[in-house]
């Protein structure tokens, strides 16, 4: 017979521990448990997994603009007295003028200074006011000059611990320091306000990170080394992504914008700081519907909208702004040769010289003669005078 022996199993002691994320007791056999329900246990995970929201600045192209420029000053007091509203202004016209680019590898135009920032006495402010989106060109040959108008603070204020060493720091301690000097609630809410989203470097960086695995040898042949991702520009990274997955990528390559039409915007934007603008802005705006796939607007042109743009008064440039309005209104003018109508385009500055032509010689000719002769009668002079009109 054989002898059966019972193994008493022992029961797991029951205990009641709080739970770590909603503090309330709760019953468990388990020795290691922190949580009461899964629910809890997610909740605090996405708490510790929740980051400094200026994270999110840090990933923004804007900001590193901003960055650039202080190191370009050698300063960060370039953006002192910014508000939500200043700097959300500034970024509409970063913005546009990235617009103005084409979104591209293309740098027709950068944002030029009114008041300089290396003025010798003052320092111009990066704000919108100060700004103007401009062709490359014309930016560069521009140089420190200043015409008047724009923001700047005088150099004599200027606190040395605001001070940016463009040799030794890097860009991204530069934007934070950027963030502090701003100030944390000033750079959530534009972000906020402006919407604003990480890079497209940033995007594609992060993809690469989360979707990485070495045991896969196309991932290894198309990134040998992923710490190399630090160093490597956006259209690598795009490229590695596109090895990756086996997709090409597709996108659209925007033109860059015409001269004549961002210089009628920055005029039209601009009027809302120098009234006295208004008036010509609306007129040349008005202007370029004319030119119907027939442009008008030359390199003169440009030069004299930029001079005014950048500070020039209008009691200086005002009658060169009605020649560049008339110069690039087109007119269609309708002429009679040999009973056939003839229709040809012109500038209204060019049809206002062909009509008053034959007044303009008519009168040289008259104080040609009276000159010569002193008073005399019209009618002997000139065939213009021919007629008596009543």
């Amino acid at each position: 017979m054989t002898k059966q022996t019972q193994t008493a199993t022992k029961k797991a002691a029951s205990r009641r521990p709080t739970c770590k994320h909603c503090k309330v007791r709760f019953t468990t056999t388990i020795k290691d448990k922190i949580y009461c329900s899964r629910t809890c246990k997610d909740k605090s995970l996405a708490v510790s997994r929740r980051k400094d929201p200026l994270e999110k600045a840090m990933k923004c192209a804007f900001f590193y603009y901003l960055a650039r420029e202080c190191s370009r000053a050698g300063t960060l007091e370039i953006l002192r007295g910014h508000t939500v509203e200043t700097l959300s202004a500034l970024h509409s016209l970063y913005k546009a003028n990235m617009r103005y680019n084409g979104y591209g590898d293309r740098n027709d135009y950068e944002l030029s200074h009114i008041s300089p920032v290396s003025g010798v006495n003052t320092l111009g402010l990066l704000f919108a006011d100060n700004l103007v989106s401009a062709p490359k060109s014309l930016n560069r040959a521009h140089g420190t000059k200043h015409f008047g108008h724009g923001m700047s603070i005088s150099r004599a204020t200027l606190n040395t611990k605001h001070a940016v060493d463009k040799e030794n720091e890097k860009e991204s301690a530069i934007v934070q320091r950027v963030l502090a000097f701003l100030g944390k609630t000033v750079v959530l809410e534009t972000i906020k306000a402006c919407k604003m989203k990480p890079t497209q470097r940033c995007q594609l960086t992060q993809w690469i990170v989360n979707h990485y695995d070495e045991s896969n040898a196309e991932h290894v042949a198309a990134l040998p080394d992923i710490d190399a991702l630090e160093d490597m520009k956006t259209k690598q990274l795009q490229a590695v992504k596109t090895l990756m997955t086996g997709k090409e990528s597709s996108f659209m390559l925007c033109e860059a914008a015409r001269v004549e039409h961002v210089m009628s915007r920055e005029l039209s934007r601009l009027s809302l700081v120098r009234p006295k603008l208004e008036v010509y802005a609306y007129a040349f705006e008005d202007a370029l519907t004319t030119q119907a796939g027939h442009s008008l607007f030359t390199t003169h042109h440009a030069q004299m909208l930029f001079d005014v743009l950048h500070g020039k008064s209008i009691e200086v440039m005002g009658d060169t702004l009605q020649m560049v309005i008339a110069e690039n209104t087109l007119y269609k003018h309708i002429s009679h040769v040999h009973g056939w109508a003839q229709a040809t385009d012109m500038s209204m500055a060019a049809y206002k010289a062909l009509v008053s032509a034959p007044v303009t010689a008519a009168v040289q000719e008259v104080e040609l003669i009276v000159d010569s002769r002193g008073n005399i009668n019209p009618l002997e002079c000139h065939e213009y005078y021919s007629q008596i009109p009543f």
